[in-house]
């Protein structure tokens, strides 16, 4: 008799409406972007190209640094006040701890605008190398092996 698996399982908590609106704004975040990048690098006009690369590099690279930046590098993560200097306050030691819950909080807006270009590198980094170079060359051997096979026989 097999067991129930569902029954095993915690209760997963409902998505808040704050996570539901970041996760609708990563989805088309990452479709518009996706559309805008393949449009157009579908052009075939090396400048539009060359602008679109260089303005993925600085809005991507923009955004990176400043999350980066804004949340201290993420030192604060995990920090627990006992690992703070024993010459602060407590209130201090709190506060400061806080505030890097406080600005991971604040920051999250701006992964939906990272997370978006990661995908787009990462769907054109296989389109070129899975795809491009791999792949379409292996289905064009299959054609051309089906293709003299059946024209030969």
């Amino acid at each position: 008799m097999k067991s129930n698996n569902r029954s095993n399982r915690p209760e997963q908590k409902p998505l808040s409406p704050k996570t539901k609106r970041l996760a609708i704004s990563l989805v088309i975040n990452s479709l518009l972007l996706l559309f805008i990048y393949y449009g157009a690098m579908g052009l075939n006009i090396p400048i539009v190209s060359f602008i679109v690369t260089f303005g993925y590099m600085l809005i991507f690279g923009g955004f990176l640094i400043a999350y980066i930046a804004y949340n201290r590098a993420f030192s604060r993560k995990g920090m627990t006040p006992d690992m703070l200097p024993d010459s602060w306050s407590n209130e201090k030691k709190q506060e400061y701890i806080e505030d890097g819950v406080r600005r991971q909080e604040k920051s999250k807006w701006m992964l939906s605008v990272i997370i978006p270009f990661l995908i787009t590198l990462m769907a054109d980094a296989l389109y070129l190398f899975v795809w491009d170079g791999f792949l379409k060359n292996m289905l064009y051997g299959i054609i051309l092996t089906v293709t003299f096979t059946v024209i030969g026989a």
